[in-house]
């Protein structure tokens, strides 16, 4: 099982602001689910969490470890795409990897 915090998450893109000051404390065992319209910043959040986006400032812990920085694979977290198609060009077992 692992905790999630994450510490003012922001993410920019130029001047547009897709996540701003997110606060948020997930502890081990803990369920959450993400709802909101489409362009709220959902798969952004989650991407960031992942490490597949960069976020702009802020902090991301799992376990109580800070892995704002770190690759993907340091991260011992994995999610999978809701659609297939974000990566039609990858096989089931590439696209499963890539995170």
């Amino acid at each position: 099982m692992t905790s999630l915090e994450l510490r003012e998450i922001n993410k920019n893109y130029g001047a547009y602001h897709a996540l701003r000051g997110i606060d948020l404390s997930v502890a081990q065992g803990e369920f959450i689910v993400m709802v909101g319209p489409s362009g709220c910043g959902k798969s952004t959040l989650l991407k960031s969490i992942a490490g597949l986006e960069t976020i702009s400032s802020g902090q991301i812990v799992i376990n109580g470890r800070d892995v704002t920085r770190r690759e993907p694979g340091e991260r011992g977290i994995a999610m999978v795409f809701q659609s297939y198609a974000l990566y039609p060009h990858m096989t089931v077992a590439e696209n499963m990897g890539f995170g």
